[in-house]
């Protein structure tokens, strides 16, 4: 079989008779099936088979008392669960190996061959939906070319539409995946402050169920988007693509609490679990763990132990500390300047019950970063908090993923691209599930080394864990954007439309994706949008609207704006860039904008550089010079991997390609 097959079989020998009925019904179904009865003669056994492995978009294992013991089927089973292509299924009564325990499993062991057997009938749709889930990704290779330069005598025009495109996600859930929703616990106290106190108890839920590698969870952000709102579950369920929805609500009065529970299963619209626990707040810890732990025994899932220690570890055993952590936390989230100020005060004060307390320092972090934006005028305390908080949270938690994620913005620092890379890798590998920071963390990454291509696959799986979250989205919209697959971003910007959050990030990437294919009635709305947000408006500029469709009127005036002293901040240059680039011009400037935007920038997204507007820009000298300087071709040459936009010219030189 010369193309990848979609099923890989794996069995005992002694199971072949089954393994022969399996194959020709799926080939029946319309698969194409690799199995060692395939082998033609002459074939190296070896070889063959770990390619047909390896390539294959489903690796069907078929659990039986021989198989489960077999070295072979055991060898394959692991490799396959590595690439996330495992679908197993039983064909008759056995113990499957202790690691695969925990995978979703088929049962066939009454299955007689029969193509109307309804136990068959799902395990090939759940097949269907794995390999058509791993259907290959367009090679960087095969995308429509970017097109020529626009003449100034037209508006802005692309070419040709961007060809479909499918990430497969990494870590993608395997068919039949158990996935949940905790929806915010409702607060049943008496004194509305309590608040803070269920939203904690549902977060940290959440937190717990994600630490369990059989679960699909749910992220926060998307999940509270329904709290405070009276909501039909099996639509909530629809909407976030789940299978469970967990619900409840928190009663705190004194030194009491009452918190009730309960599981549905979205597809019945039945009721699962459900439980009413009445404890001392001084046993939260322990509650927490016996909820977490009975939801997942409801859901016939088991813990490995080492989930189960995670569960457990709340980072502190101060119980008054962690409820100022709580409060912190809730304040955290608001993110106006009074409550930052007051979610920094109250962390210290957490910090101060209990200074080992990571999880607090790691708050106290995030409050400060967060301040450094809202908060102009405490520039220089929010970076000494900051420092303080990170060496903290190193010392305290060196192998946590929020360390990792910590030197990957050092290793940005300091253009150490491929330790950076390790560092976001070991992250996104220590995160939970439901973690999104570290999905957003590597995108940026790779974004900003040129390989938004495989970005794109980073962002749809924070995407899939955030379905209701702008920022989700606008990651995914921007990853589409710079890897040239413009169909899919306009798509998912239209996806986006009722999603709540500031929006100019989003705007103005539709604006020139609409100037680019000439679709003037749209541009003209986003460019009054664009121009709608302060940071977007140049000295010289402030009719865009009017002139934009005017290629040479707007050449004319941005030669002008970009020599206007009104205009030497980076951004604004950088903005300059690109519109000229809209119009297939490269201003004298751009070059220099784009360096200055790189060291005036404190967060690392260098993404932008790879812009569609900038594409003329790429093709000077001094933007080789450029990416020579932020190291990025030294980083190319020790990996080899030259992303989309530039590739080696024999020993010691490069081009860029797009």
């Amino acid at each position: 079989m010369t193309a990848p097959p979609d099923i890989f079989l794996s069995y005992n020998r002694e199971d072949q008779a089954t393994a022969r009925r399996v194959a020709e019904s799926f080939e029946r179904e319309g698969f194409t099936v690799w199995w060692d009865a395939t082998l033609r003669s002459g074939e190296a056994y070896d070889e063959v088979t770990e390619t047909a492995l390896r390539t294959a978009k489903a690796v069907v294992v078929l659990w039986s008392r021989k198989s489960v013991v077999s070295r072979w089927v055991r060898a394959e089973a692991t490799l396959a669960d590595r690439n996330k292509t495992l679908v197993p299924a039983m064909i008759e009564p056995c113990d499957r190996p202790i690691m695969f325990e925990l995978t979703q499993t088929a049962d066939l062991t009454r299955w007689d061959g029969s193509a109307t057997d309804e136990a068959w009938k799902a395990f090939v749709a759940d097949v269907k939906r794995f390999v058509e889930a791993r259907a290959p990704v367009t090679p960087a290779g095969a995308l429509s070319r970017l097109p020529e330069p626009p003449q100034p005598s037209a508006m802005p025009r692309s070419a040709t539409p961007s060809k479909s495109f499918s990430p497969s996600l990494p870590a993608a859930p395997s068919p039949g995946r158990i996935s949940v929703c905790v929806l915010p616990f409702a607060n049943m106290s008496k004194d509305d402050e309590q608040e803070y106190f269920a939203d904690g108890i549902s977060e940290d839920i959440i937190t717990d169920l994600s630490k369990v590698a059989a679960l699909a969870v749910i992220s926060r952000n998307s999940a509270f988007a329904f709290k405070g709102r009276h909501v039909d579950l099996r639509q909530v369920a629809r909407q976030l693509e789940v299978t469970h929805v967990l619900e409840g609500s928190v009663r705190k009065a004194g030194n009491r609490v009452r918190i009730t529970a309960q599981l549905i299963e979205a597809a019945r619209d039945s009721h699962l679990w459900g439980e009413r626990y009445d404890r001392d707040l001084s046993d939260i810890f322990a509650l927490q763990d016996e909820i977490s732990q009975a939801i997942v025994s409801a859901l016939k899932q088991k813990l490995f132990p080492e989930e189960k220690r995670a569960i457990e570890n709340r980072g502190t055993t101060n119980v008054e500390a962690y409820d100022k952590y709580l409060r912190a936390r809730a304040l955290l989230h608001h993110q106006g300047p009074v409550e930052l100020h007051r979610a920094i005060a109250i962390f210290r004060e957490a910090l101060a019950l209990d200074p080992g307390f990571t999880l607090a320092w790691r708050g106290l972090y995030q409050a400060h970063r967060d301040a450094l934006v809202v908060v102009a005028e405490s520039s220089e305390q929010a970076q000494a908090g900051m420092a303080e908080a990170a060496a903290r949270m190193l010392a305290l938690g060196p192998g946590a993923w929020w360390s990792h994620d910590l030197r990957v913005n050092q290793f940005f620092d300091q253009r150490r691209w491929a330790e950076a890379e390790a560092a976001a890798a070991a992250a996104l590998a220590a995160a939970p599930g439901s973690e999104v920071e570290p999905l957003w963390t590597y995108c940026i990454l790779l974004s900003s080394v040129g390989r938004p291509e495989e970005a794109v696959e980073y962002a749809a799986r924070a995407r899939q864990i955030e379905p209701l979250s702008l920022r989700a989205s606008t990651e995914l919209q921007v990853q589409l954007d710079l890897s040239g697959h413009i169909a899919e971003a306009d798509a998912e910007y239209e996806r986006s439309k009722d999603l709540p959050g500031d929006r100019q990030v989003v705007e103005n990437f539709a604006m020139f994706r609409a100037l680019g294919r000439g679709d003037a009635a749209a541009a003209r709305n986003l460019v009054r949008r664009y121009m709608a947000h302060e940071t977007n408006r140049v000295v010289g500029l402030e009719d865009l609207p009017e002139i934009f469709d005017q290629p040479e009127t707007m050449l004319a005036r941005l030669r002008q704006a970009e020599v206007d002293p009104a205009n030497q901040d980076s951004r604004k240059q950088l903005r300059i860039a690109l519109w000229a680039g809209s119009y297939g011009q490269t201003p004298e400037r751009a070059i220099s904008a784009l360096r200055r935007f790189a060291l005036d920038l404190r967060s690392p997204r260098l993404g932008v550089i790879w812009a569609r507007a900038l594409s003329s820009a790429r093709r000077t000298p001094a933007f080789k010079e450029f990416v020579r300087e932020l190291g990025l071709v030294d980083y190319w040459r020790q990996t080899g991997k030259w992303g989309q936009f530039a590739r080696p010219v024999g020993d010691e030189d490069f081009e860029v390609i797009r």
